[in-house]
């Protein structure tokens, strides 16, 4: 059982391509680390070298076409339009390619937040691997056309995100006071304590739980939900 699930997590790990992921059987075999991130980049840049690809097979593990295919498709592609950019190689300065792909995304970003776009959590995703830069250009395009910063992270992160961290936002007033916004209540049963009772005023953000909610402190309403103008708890009464 143990031995699957560390397979189901290995696959997960290479299905979401991470650029310094590289198998640990070739972690101390000269040149591999260094193919798995170029092949990863070149992937990304949605370029292929086959002259490095050729040099990195004469190292055990064929890491350059390893990673490659992982960072196609974290850029945005699908397997078959990543075949076809290998029927095209090029030779590439892969030394460059990590801020190439850190200023795509950041330029992909701009471009959605300034066009009022909705923001890419796929393309979020890949561009994590190069300092998260399309959120930060999102943001950067989302505020060039007027928008307030707390405006643009809430689109960013959305009500489900966002309204729990920023209760006082008059924008999630409605959203907050709508049980069928949050989650069951929780069970717990860890003789370490419960989330509602280590933190009860974030727990009544996230949870649909008036029983207990109504018992907390000041920060909830009659409904049992918190109370947009005074969010935070300030005693616990029984």
């Amino acid at each position: 059982m143990i031995i699957g699930i560390c397979l189901v997590l290995l696959q997960f790990i290479l299905a979401s391509g991470p650029r310094n992921y590289y198998s640990e059987d070739y972690e101390d075999v000269s040149g591999a680390p260094e193919c798995w991130v170029d092949g990863y980049d070149a992937g990304f840049a949605q370029k292929y070298d086959k002259d490095r690809a050729d040099e990195c097979n004469d190292i055990p593990g064929g890491q350059y076409n390893a990673s490659w295919k992982y960072g196609c498709i974290d850029s945005g592609l699908t397997k078959i339009d990543c075949n076809q950019i290998k029927d095209n190689p090029e030779h590439l300065e892969h030394e460059s390619l990590q801020e190439e792909n850190r200023r795509s995304c950041y330029d992909k970003g701009f471009e959605d937040g300034n066009s009022s776009l909705a923001f890419n959590k796929d393309r979020d995703h890949g561009c994590s691997e190069y300092s998260s830069a399309y959120r930060y250009g999102f943001n950067a395009g989302c505020e060039s056309i007027g928008n307030t910063d707390d405006s643009c992270e809430l689109i960013i992160e959305g009500h489900e995100l966002y309204c729990p961290d920023n209760p006082d936002d008059p924008a999630c007033t409605e959203f907050l006071h709508n049980a069928t916004n949050k989650k069951p209540a929780e069970v717990c049963n860890s003789p370490g304590g419960c989330f509602k009772d280590q933190d009860p005023e974030k727990y009544c953000l996230n949870y649909n739980d008036p029983t207990f909610c109504k018992t907390v402190g000041n920060i909830c309403d009659a409904g049992g939900f918190v109370k947009p103008e005074d969010a935070y708890c300030k005693g616990v009464t029984d």
